[in-house]
């Protein structure tokens, strides 16, 4: 993936210093931040519904391991994890935005 260098900055008129930051809201294939976000809640919640239906399938005598269901946990559990790490440099990183003083 190409680094793209920061665009020119427009004149400052009455509409303001407007820089042109070339797409740099997006990441990776175009995704932007928004969408990566909502993307990792539903990861989350299908691995937190998968360790519920393992669990649900052992306590009815189904065909399920329980290492299976020991998996599937730990995956949830790393899933969650991750979310709130990543909860956490993104409030870290809007509170760092409000000190900058203007």
């Amino acid at each position: 993936m190409a680094i793209g260098g920061i665009g020119a900055i427009g004149p400052a008129g009455a509409g303001g210093i407007r820089p042109d930051f070339g797409g740099a809201g997006r990441i990776g294939g175009g995704q932007d931040f928004g969408e990566m976000v909502k993307s990792g809640l539903q990861n989350v919640s299908n691995a937190e519904h998968a360790v519920d239906k393992v669990a649900q399938t052992i306590a009815t005598g189904g065909p399920a391991e329980i290492h299976e269901l020991m998996a599937a946990s730990s995956k949830a559990q790393l899933s969650v994890e991750l979310l709130v790490q990543v909860r956490n440099k993104a409030v870290e990183a809007y509170q760092e935005i409000m000190r900058i003083q203007v």
